[in-house]
């Protein structure tokens, strides 16, 4: 019986394949760096697993004899301004605009340092912010 199978089975030829599935088997495959947008997806591909397994990730715990800080109302301070002063650093001509040839118009562009000091409700703590700033003035000129 085995026999009379194996005779069955070599007598088999394989049928013939589809005429859509052979015409893209006859198309040369594509040429190594030709699909180059697939990098372009390994980034977020790669940042999605991270955001996904973010949560599987065990965060530390505290140990017991060292408790958690917990905030006070006596940690946060409202702090005033008590001293400032703005510093003229430069200043530059920026254009000459005359829409109105009795009255044309100056534009420069002043540059100040704004030095401001605030002090805590708490009686003690200050904090120090210095900053730029830049400030556009427009001038009227005198024609004659």
């Amino acid at each position: 019986m085995s026999h009379e199978i194996e005779q069955r089975l070599a007598a088999l030829r394989p049928a013939d394949l589809p005429p859509a599935l052979q015409a893209r088997l006859a198309v040369p495959p594509v040429a190594p760096g030709k699909i180059r947008w697939l990098w372009a997806a390994t980034v977020p591909l790669a940042a999605a697993a991270v955001f996904l397994l973010m949560p599987a990730v065990q965060h530390p715990v505290p140990l017991p004899g060292h408790p958690a800080h917990v905030a006070q109302p006596s940690d946060f301070h409202v702090y005033l301004p008590i001293k400032q002063t703005s510093t003229l650093v430069g200043v530059e001509d920026l254009a000459v605009i005359d829409t109105e040839p009795a009255h044309p118009i100056r534009l420069v562009r002043a540059t100040w340092l704004d030095d401001v000091t605030y002090a805590g409700d708490d009686g003690h703590s200050t904090i120090h912010h210095r900053a730029p700033r830049a400030q556009i003035i427009p001038i009227t000129l005198q024609a004659d």
